[in-house]
């Protein structure tokens, strides 16, 4: 693969297949990823955030500013709101709870000597090249290739065992780890997973030997898919493969 420091904008502009698009192929149909909208929630941009404070320190004060508490419903607080705008130019704001929230994981972080180990390496690094012909495209948080793992951080309500366990299920962690994993030639995966409520710990996980197989059957099964489409231009409703009599789904 061809690796490049590009813009996190220029990578999201190329054509080419990523764990991001296998995903939603996966969890939902290829009509989804071919007509999906740029979406960013609040929990996604403070989940950027807190990746760029914990993997990019020096980019955070360039990017983001936090906006101390005002009351807005006085002259005075619209004021002075105002001119924090100015100050803040064409920076990201977050709230002064948001920044307070950050500055916790970001404590516990650097208290937590895995997860730093795991965070040293190429940061944000795209690479782009072919699988069965087809254009992919990947960007790992973190690569070492010396030490042989790529790395991701991860926000979540609940980083316990049991709950990031569901959200590998539920957002497909599992594809996009053993599709980096492949396309890169590289033996480990690592998850930093950063719980975004109190007390705010992080926490370093290694997938299994069974969430390593069902994320290589996910990822293989949804580019299967996408060579179909690409071959016939049939758009597909939803991943399923069991069906009753009527057509109707059986789950």
């Amino acid at each position: 693969m061809i690796s490049k420091k590009d813009t996190n904008e220029a990578y999201h502009s190329s054509s080419a297949i990523s764990a991001s698009g296998l995903k939603t192929i996966y969890l939902k149909s290829m009509y989804h990823y071919l007509f999906q909208k740029p979406f960013e929630s609040k929990a996604m941009a403070l989940g950027t955030a807190v990746h760029c404070a914990l993997l990019e320190p020096k980019n955070f004060d360039d990017e983001y500013y936090i906006m101390p508490k005002l009351d807005r419903r006085t002259k005075e607080g619209q004021a002075i709101y105002k001119e924090r705008l100015k100050f803040a130019n064409d920076k990201k704001i977050l709230t002064k709870d948001e920044g307070d929230k950050i500055n916790e994981i970001i404590k516990n972080f650097k208290q937590n000597s895995l997860a730093n180990q795991y965070a040293k390496g190429e940061i944000e690094l795209s690479h782009y090249g072919k699988y069965n012909d087809i254009d992919v495209r990947i960007r790992p948080d973190v690569l070492n290739r010396k030490e042989d793992f790529i790395s991701d951080v991860k926000t979540c309500q609940d980083n316990s065992p049991i709950g990031f366990k569901r959200d590998i299920y539920k957002y497909a962690y599992h594809l996009q780890a053993t599709f980096y994993m492949d396309m890169l030639g590289i033996n480990n995966f690592k998850f930093i997973a950063v719980q975004n409520t109190h007390p705010y710990t992080v926490e370093v996980y290694t997938l299994g030997e069974e969430l390593l197989e069902r994320g290589r059957q996910a990822w293989k099964q949804a580019f299967k898919d996408y060579e179909i489409y690409k071959e016939t231009q049939v758009i597909t409703s939803y991943n399923w493969h069991l069906y009753d009599n009527d057509g109707s789904f059986v789950i």
